[in-house]
């Protein structure tokens, strides 16, 4: 007995399946190879960013070189410990001052919800919008004076001065006025964001990065109300899970980063987070939007992540930095 053709037979002059097999699925691929192939050009057009003359000169002479740090650095432990390689970071001297004229931004692009922004020295007229705003005109912050041996170590744990065109700081000149001397001025070096990675917006930063920049206020002995002004500024809260998710998610993004010596879906995926990121917590209905969105857009990555760290960890092959990470992103103080 002879059968009839099967009903879900496709046929490949119909051309509707083949605008379905085809052109669809192509005009979707487009936009995203268009962006990989403008991400690549805009990274090869960045320029690597010309050391102020003060830096230059006083690595040339070995003369000591006074660094203003206003986030994590503000606390001497963790600036001790910032050498690459466990290398140690000696201070000279190290007391509080603050800087007329600029703020405490979080507008260093980071990797949401789980570190939103980094912290920057931002000018007070510049178009980047503050969550909460300090009552004065300044930012207060750690007068580091270091030997240019120190001041390079502290440098390449932020990233800069290591002649990549992509980093994420750049130094400037700033007069950093010593709480004990405030009338005499201190040419010093502090680091702004780049406009590749700055925002205009000040995201909220971790609980885990704000309670060691509150914990850096209180050991330099910053004045009651900044410190009172760092109690008070929001910061990102995020449950267990979500922070487990973003974890497992940057672990997958570092590892193809580094296994195809390319950021470029890294920084897709960042772009992306930050078109549905909100700061503002207050408006719950947005807020609630926000995570729901994000949280969709990390399962993929934070699935393969975990089976990717699982398997590591099933023949001993975690590296160890990434297990720093782990350790380190895995805390959501206050």
């Amino acid at each position: 007995m002879r059968t009839s053709s099967c009903c879900f037979c496709i046929r490949w002059d119909n051309r509707s399946l083949v605008w379905l097999a085809i052109i669809l699925p192509a005009t979707l691929l487009l936009p995203f190879l268009s962006h990989v192939h403008s991400e690549k050009i805009k990274s090869n057009r960045l320029n690597i960013p010309e050391r102020p003359h003060l830096v230059t000169d006083a690595l040339e002479k070995g003369k000591p070189i006074y660094y203003f740090g206003l986030g994590s650095n503000m606390s001497r432990k963790k600036i001790e410990n910032r050498g690459i390689n466990g290398t140690k970071i000696e201070i000279k001297t190290m007391e509080a001052a603050f800087v007329s004229n600029y703020r405490l931004a979080f507008n260093l692009r980071g990797f949401p919800p789980i570190e939103p922004g980094m912290g920057s020295l931002e000018p007070v007229d510049s178009c980047a919008k503050a969550l909460l705003p300090y009552e004065a005109d300044e930012c207060h912050g750690a007068l580091i004076q270091l030997t240019p041996e120190n001041y390079e170590k502290v440098m390449r744990s932020e990233g800069v001065g290591n002649g990549q065109s992509d980093q994420g700081y750049e130094e400037i000149v700033v007069d950093a006025y010593p709480y004990e001397q405030s009338q005499n001025p201190v040419k010093a070096v502090a680091l702004r964001a780049r406009d590749h990675v700055r925002l205009n917006y000040d995201p909220c930063p971790s609980a885990r990065y704000m309670s060691i920049l509150r914990e850096g206020a209180e050991e330099l002995g910053l004045r009651q109300s900044y410190q009172e002004f760092l109690k008070r500024h929001p910061v990102e809260i995020l449950a267990r899970w979500q922070r487990k998710q973003a974890i497992f998610n940057i672990f997958l993004m570092f590892s193809l980063s580094s296994l195809l010596k390319w950021r470029g879906l890294s920084q897709l995926q960042n772009r992306i987070l930050f078109l549905f990121y909100t700061p503002d917590s207050s408006r719950k209905l947005k807020k609630t939007l926000s995570v729901a969105i994000i949280t969709l857009i990390l399962l993929p990555g934070s699935l393969i992540g975990f089976m990717l760290y699982q398997i590591l960890e099933l023949f001993g092959k975690t590296p160890k930095s990434a297990k720093r990470i782990f350790d380190m992103l895995d805390k959501d103080s206050l």
